[in-house]
């Protein structure tokens, strides 16, 4: 062969493989033209991806599983006035257009519904609460949500009526109580109402088998409230915003009779008010300690001394059944009796 037909060929093999290049060069740009047009449907959340990208993006509905916070609030009692004839008005708050149904011992006695504002007042006066012992609670129903019933409950205890005929010298008692803490009370059971001086009230007083007292009660918010047992300072504490406050004296009393002296303090430290009541700590009769005293005060009643002790109401039968030889009737105890308080698993 040739020079001249060797030169040829190489020739056409450079320009061969210059086209083969020119080719492959063509193909990927191609290529990576076609991934370029396919990569923003697949990127909508690049920090360069255009403004309408979000619109893309937009979030689901809210789905059943996570309803608005106003729909499954639990509703709750603001007012609860009943009179010796068992005619309640009762008033509370909910979720706002929530059906309310109020039901006494599980028994509906009454239903409405609550407004905009989630505010409710409902009446249950025909009939009339029967004499005896109530525990109110009212349950929310909101379309496409579970039944809510309400955490607190009113424990209302309405007089019987004198055999005689008549209208009962007795008030009808009523206790807004929570599921924890101090219960409220409403309505005391008399005229007369519990211990009271000025703004200062002494709600309950009670000791363990070591003769730890508590001693609790209400005053204006913020008040501070010192204990006297026999003339000594014992404790002092203040009311908080709900005007309830507690005391547990640091040191124990002896068994026998004693005095203790609540003093509501002014600014200036000076008593603005002033309470003294006797009370007296009986032996204890359990010597393994599982047994607790209480001295009734004026507005006790035993659901409230249940829910206070054994954080459940319908316990109060442990109480009744502690103490029938001082209970005749499970609705009528009284200031100055000493109850034995049981231990319960």
């Amino acid at each position: 062969m040739s020079r001249t037909v060797l030169t040829l060929v190489a020739v056409g093999a450079a320009v061969i493989a210059i086209a083969l290049g020119i080719a492959w060069q063509r193909k990927l740009l191609d290529q990576a033209v076609i991934d370029h047009a396919a990569k923003p449907v697949a990127q909508p959340a690049a920090p360069t991806a255009p403004p309408a990208a979000p619109e893309a993006a937009k979030p689901e509905p809210p789905k059943p599983a996570n309803p608005p916070a106003a729909a499954v609030m639990a509703p709750s009692f603001d007012v609860a006035r009943i009179d010796q004839s068992g005619r309640a008005v009762i008033a509370g708050r909910a979720a706002p257009g929530s059906k309310i149904v109020l039901l006494d011992g599980g028994k509906e006695i009454a239903h409405g519904e609550a407004d905009a504002r989630g505010e409710w007042v409902l009446l249950a006066q025909e009939p009339p609460l029967s004499p005896g012992t109530h525990e109110l609670r009212v349950v929310q129903h909101v379309e496409g949500h579970a039944p809510v019933t309400s955490e607190q409950v009113v424990v209302a205890n309405v007089p019987q009526p004198p055999a005689s005929g008549g209208t009962s010298s007795d008030q009808t008692l009523v206790v807004i109580a929570p599921s924890s803490g101090a219960a409220t009370l409403v309505q005391p059971p008399s005229k007369e109402g519990v211990p009271k001086s000025n703004d200062l009230s002494l709600s309950t007083l009670d000791y363990d088998e070591h003769g730890h007292v508590t001693v609790s009660g209400l005053a204006s918010a913020g008040a501070a409230v010192r204990a006297y047992v026999d003339d000594k300072l014992a404790g002092e504490g203040s009311s908080g915003a709900d005007g309830h406050w507690r005391i547990s004296p640091a040191d124990p009393v002896e068994v026998g009779k004693h005095k203790l002296r609540l003093d509501r303090l002014g600014k200036d430290g000076k008593p603005t008010a002033r309470l003294e009541v006797p009370f007296e700590r009986l032996p204890s009769l359990d010597v393994s300690g599982d047994n607790r005293r209480l001295h009734v005060v004026k507005g006790d009643n035993l659901w409230n001394i249940a829910r206070a002790h054994y954080g459940e109401g319908l316990q109060y039968t442990v109480i009744y059944n502690a103490n029938k030889n001082q209970i005749r009737d499970p609705d009528l105890i009284y200031p100055g009796q000493v109850f034995s308080l049981p231990k319960v698993n």
